[in-house]
This record gives C-alpha cells, structure tokens and sequence, in this order.
C-alpha cells in the first residue's frame, strides 16, 4: 500500500481502491474485537481507519471527477 503520507511519489488509482477497502474493513473489524483496555491498539488502529476510510473517499473523488471530464 502506498503511503502518500511518507513519499511526495506515492498516488492512489481506482486500481488500488478495493486493496484499501479490504484493510478499511478489516481494521474495523479488528476495532470491534478490542476490550476497552486496549486503548493505546485503538488509537492506532481507529487513525490507521481513518486514513484507508479518506484515501478511499479521495480515489472515489477523483474516478468521479474524471468521469465528469469525459464527453
């Protein structure tokens, strides 16, 4: 997966959207399995979802976008 958030290079495709979907929703799965005293593994997972929920939104954003363009 490519970590836009590390390299300047790094893009995101329609290609890639159902690889990010998967890890979207296995960390929401894996979010809902926690004990309310793993708070630390929350937070990093919740903010690791938030990432794969926004790349996902901006693939969606863009493969409209580009639709829109077209005659």
């Amino acid at each position: 997966m490519c970590d836009s958030a590390r390299c300047p290079q790094a893009t995101h495709h329609d290609v890639h959207r159902p690889v990010w979907a998967e890890h979207a929703e296995r960390t929401k799965t894996f979010l809902g399995q926690l004990g309310k005293t793993r708070a630390t593994e929350r937070t990093r997972l919740q903010a690791d979802h938030d990432r794969a929920v926004r790349v996902i939104a901006d693939i969606d954003a863009a493969t409209t976008t580009a639709s829109e363009d077209l005659p």
